[in-house]
């Protein structure tokens, strides 16, 4: 999987504000919100935070992966956000999170989910990619290296 076939870059925020989990995950429903007809925020919202429930997405180094399943999406889609602050999101290493990229996919596909989170996982664990999308000047070279362009 690529990361150009689910997230675009209207839905790539440089240097955003957030001041609380909550708030972050507004930001991040909203920005899906805008590209969706049949689902709403508050739909999204509400899956992020019954997913947060169950345990912080926050999978450490300043990155965490706020996920969960929609029943009526058609096909998986993702945010990015960098925060210009990092806020406490209860991460695995207790360090505060500034990289939020944010998944939805479809209800019914439980294997595909997996993998695209596993495959997101995997590329944020390197140190050097996480550096290159603090370096990020903007929107756009933020979504230049996140798709690796």
């Amino acid at each position: 999987m690529k990361f150009s076939e689910i997230l675009f870059l209207q839905n790539v925020v440089n240097n955003a504000h957030a001041d609380s989990k909550k708030s972050i995950l507004e930001l991040i429903s909203k920005l899906i919100a805008q590209n969706l007809v049949d689902i709403n925020y508050e739909q999204i919202f509400e899956c992020f935070v019954s997913r947060e429930k169950l345990g912080s997405t926050g999978i450490g180094h300043g990155v965490a992966i706020p996920h969960g399943r929609i029943e009526n999406l058609s096909k998986p889609i993702a945010v990015f956000v960098r925060l210009q602050d990092a806020i406490d999101f209860e991460a695995n290493d207790n360090q505060p999170v500034d990289l939020f990229f944010a998944l939805l996919v479809p209800g019914q596909d439980e294997n595909k989910y997996l993998e695209i989170l596993s495959e997101i996982a995997e590329k944020f664990s390197h140190r050097s990619f996480r550096e290159q999308l603090r370096q990020a000047k903007d929107d756009e070279e933020l979504y230049k290296v996140l798709v690796g362009s």
